[in-house]
């Protein structure tokens, strides 16, 4: 056998570990998603369209919220611990979960002094008592995605998934419960139980993950220096979590717009409520059901093509792989709700208006899916810089459709899905662009 081999049988291996990693991830994943499609299934059917919209308002503004602790950071450290020896690890994850800290104390705090005003803002004031049950979930998701970001940088996927699934079963008992136990009060109170369930459930997984990594947080011996791993953490988070907070904020307009545009339309306030919950609550859960698979697969991909880059290997092979791999799964989705939407909108969630647009928007599928992972993959090669400039082009479209288009008795919720599609694949369009440049 040749030296030359050695180089092939080490790539065939490491894809062989890819995709074992992938199919565990993709099971696990699997389990979280149908759990929370269950759950958001049974939710629409107990609370109705518009305290689907109170709920989706308010977890509008949370993924607001926490998204400066949720996005750039875990990104950074699974980067960095992806190029790191075992001393040089322990160093990150100390410091990622100091700054994950150090960002969402603050914010919390924060957020709290201005509680009254956020829930105006969102355009309606029921929304107050979901803020506030989300709040805690800030400092307590910091610190749960840092550990996570350190251990799929690692190459240990098996604690972040564990976590997950229990965090998931404590969030389906808690609101089936507390749903059917509260059935008498406001909508604005059983609006804010998924809240209330989301920080249950986070909290227990957070303590699990805790367990899990205390010697390595707390008595491993760490290498390298502290404030070089903060200097380093911070340069990789800031660009990704300036495009996740831009995403983020420009997702919480078009929430708040979409339901003032509709009025504008000619609908009533409660009716263009119901339109969001039914958009957001339920459409977009059927058109992200890949997402299972295609974020395990970006989640094991990013940490090998950042170790191939770092040892000047070449990249674009296994970047058209896992590309090919989440086409093929978005068409099969795509297929599949097609086929079943009678099932997923007269069974499932009663509301026979749910039918065309899951008929229509499942085009949509196997371009959110790779909009998904090109973009785990360009934070991976270190292009968040770009990234952000991407998703400024993509919101600012959207928003820039939606406002007239929303507002024609025509179109009105056709007019948002027009907008989104449009943003959606010029965001697919510029990052493969710019993935397969920078991988060359």
């Amino acid at each position: 056998m040749t030296c030359a081999a050695y180089p092939l049988r080490g790539d065939n291996m490491k894809m062989r570990t890819l995709v074992y990693q992938t199919m565990f991830l993709s099971a696990s994943h699997f389990l979280v998603r149908v759990i929370g499609f269950a759950m958001r299934i049974w939710l629409s059917r107990e609370l109705g369209a518009m305290a689907m919209g109170l709920v989706e308002l308010a977890g509008s503004a949370q993924m607001l919220l926490i998204t400066p602790v949720i996005s750039g950071l875990p990104a950074a450290m699974s980067r960095m611990c992806a190029k790191a020896e075992s001393g040089e690890r322990v160093r990150v994850l100390r410091s990622g979960v100091l700054l994950s800290l150090l960002v969402s104390l603050p914010l919390t705090v924060l957020a709290f002094a201005l509680r009254t005003p956020l829930s105006l803002w969102l355009g309606d004031i029921r929304t107050l008592p979901a803020l506030l049950c989300y709040l805690p979930c800030i400092p307590v998701l910091g610190v749960s995605c840092a550990l996570n970001g350190y251990y799929y940088g690692s190459g240990k996927p098996v604690p972040p998934a564990v976590s997950e699934i229990l965090e998931q079963i404590v969030r389906l008992f808690l609101t089936v419960r507390l749903v059917s136990a509260l059935r008498g009060w406001p909508s604005m109170l059983r609006a804010a139980i998924p809240a209330c369930a989301t920080l249950a459930g986070e909290t227990i997984s957070l303590l699990l993950v805790l367990l899990l990594t205390g010697r390595a947080l707390f008595f491993a011996p760490a290498a390298g220096s502290r404030k070089d791993a903060l200097r380093e953490l911070i340069d990789l988070a800031l660009p990704l979590t300036g495009m996740r907070l831009v995403s983020s904020l420009m997702r919480t307009v078009q929430s708040v717009l979409i339901p003032a545009r509709l009025q504008a339309s000619g609908l009533a306030a409660g009716e263009a409520l119901s339109r969001l919950g039914m958009m957001n609550g339920m459409m977009m859960p059927v058109l992200m059901l890949p997402s299972f698979i295609t974020s395990s697969l970006s989640m094991v991909a990013a940490p090998e093509l950042t170790r191939r880059q770092a040892q000047g290997r070449p990249q674009k092979r296994l970047i058209r792989r896992v590309l090919g791999a989440t086409l093929l799964i978005g068409l099969a989705v795509m297929a599949c709700v097609f086929v079943f939407a009678p099932v997923f909108s007269g069974v499932l969630y009663r509301q026979a208006e749910l039918l065309p647009l899951l008929r229509r928007c499942c085009v949509l599928i196997p371009v959110m899916s790779l909009c998904q992972v090109t973009s785990g993959l360009m934070n991976a090669l270190g292009l968040q810089g770009k990234s952000l400039r991407i998703s400024l082009l993509s919101n600012f479209l959207s928003i820039l459709l939606l406002y007239p288009l929303a507002a024609q008795p025509s179109l009105r919720l056709w007019g948002v899905i027009i907008a989104m599609a449009a943003a959606q694949v010029l965001t697919l369009l510029c990052s493969l662009r710019t993935l397969l440049l920078a991988a060359d």
